[in-house]
């Protein structure tokens, strides 16, 4: 039975209440979890990277670094590390002793938690799903919600140019976003809306109206549509 970072790190390391609602939950075998397996010393490998001081703005999710927890694709695991991600190019890197590299086992899911308002934040990227028009099995998409019904979100950044008055041309990254579904082995896009959520999920048209009726979401940001997913996962 495969075990997700917040499974394993919530029960054996006690961590503080996640912010988001169990990102990375999966069903529990009967009896006794196995312990993991951890691994104690990380090898990486130095990279380089396109310089991008001429471009305004971060390619990375988060300014500076933080604790990080990482399951590698084969089942094992590391904590307590320094992890730094980049958005743009889709590359976790890691601290080792002041250096900055890049992991030499390919990574299958990784947790960042990081402090928002003077309040822990936790979040969970995993990749192994089915390829989209925007992404591939090996992309890092953010586990917004677990169940039978995934909510995931897609940020990615791109680099638009713009021309400041009587100034030369300059370049910025923006942030973009996608949010998909995962059920039964698809990825479904949709908007924040009621009706793109109904279109794919239509099975679901009477139970969706119901929570939207009860819980008063209009569905036009994220909390809303987490909390959507949340009670279609309790059912």
């Amino acid at each position: 039975m495969k075990q997700t970072l917040a499974l394993i790190f919530l029960s054996l390391i006690g961590t503080q209440a996640l912010k988001s609602q169990n990102p990375a939950r999966e069903v529990l075998p009967q009896g006794p979890p196995a312990l993991p397996m951890f691994i104690e010393d990380i090898n990486g490998r130095p990279y380089s990277s396109k310089a991008v001081d001429d471009i305004e703005g971060s390619p990375f999710l988060l300014v500076d670094w933080n604790w990080g927890a990482v399951k590698f694709r084969n089942g094992r695991f590391a904590k307590d590390l320094s992890l730094h991600f980049n958005v743009y190019n889709n590359q976790l890197y890691f601290k080792k002793e002041e250096r900055q590299l890049m992991f030499e086992l390919p990574v299958q899911e990784f947790m960042i938690r990081y402090l928002k308002d003077n309040d822990s934040v936790t979040v969970v990227y995993r990749s192994g799903f089915p390829e989209t028009e925007k992404t591939t099995w090996e992309t890092f998409l953010e586990v917004l919600n677990d169940g039978n019904l995934k909510l995931l979100k897609y940020r990615y950044k791109v680099i638009k140019s713009f021309r400041p008055y009587n100034q030369p041309e300059k370049k910025k990254f923006e942030d973009r976003e996608q949010l998909y579904a995962f059920v039964d082995g698809r990825m479904l896009k949709f908007k924040k809306e009621k009706e793109s959520i109904i279109e794919i999920l239509p099975q679901h048209k009477a139970a969706i109206l119901s929570i939207i009726e009860q819980k008063k979401l209009k569905l036009k940001n994220e909390e809303d549509v987490k909390t959507l997913f949340e009670e279609l996962n309790s059912k």
